[in-house]
């Protein structure tokens, strides 16, 4: 049962991200800003440095994957873009020690690296042309702002789960 409630758990995070934006800020269209909530990669990143480095790879590419087919029209951006996200925090995660400030800077961190990614995929591709300044000041600032803000929202209790999940697959 503690197995199926990780993927539940990121699923309800990657579910919140447009429903929880669409709620709260009705009219975001009129704003300036970008703002870009990814609950679920905030939660893969906690997931690839208190677990394990398999278990991010993992559920990296599966929602990736996921935010590929749903929002997105090529596949294999988010997919890429996740996974190489959720690995590179992991190594990160291996050579500092996990508190909480050390946790909030690589999750913002790891947004970072996938919002760079993605941008760079989408210009490579095509299908963006903004100039990186306004990617900067209007998407990257305030991405960052609502990731981190759930990062710490979450901290403590997701981290407790992390831990209980753990010392349940050492004892299997």
């Amino acid at each position: 049962m503690k197995k199926i409630l990780l993927p539940f758990l990121i699923y309800l995070g990657f579910i919140s991200e447009s429903s929880l934006v669409q709620a709260f800020l009705p009219h975001q269209n009129s704003m300036e800003w970008q703002i870009i909530p990814h609950f679920s990669m905030v939660m893969i990143l906690f997931v690839a440095m208190y677990l394990n480095t398999t278990y991010g790879l993992i559920y990296g590419l599966g929602f990736g994957l996921l935010t590929d087919l749903l929002y997105t029209d090529i596949i294999g951006v988010y997919l890429f873009s996740m996974a190489a996200t959720a690995y590179v925090t992991s190594i990160f995660s291996r050579y500092l020690f996990g508190n909480l400030i050390v946790t909030l800077l690589l999750s913002i961190v790891g947004v970072t690296i996938l919002e760079f990614f993605v941008y760079g995929l989408n210009s490579l591709i095509g299908i963006s042309n903004q100039m990186i300044d306004l990617f900067l000041y209007k998407r990257l600032v305030p991405t960052l702002i609502i990731n981190g803000l759930f990062a710490i929202l979450i901290y403590y209790p997701f981290v407790k789960q992390l831990n209980q999940l753990k010392d349940t697959l050492k004892e299997n």
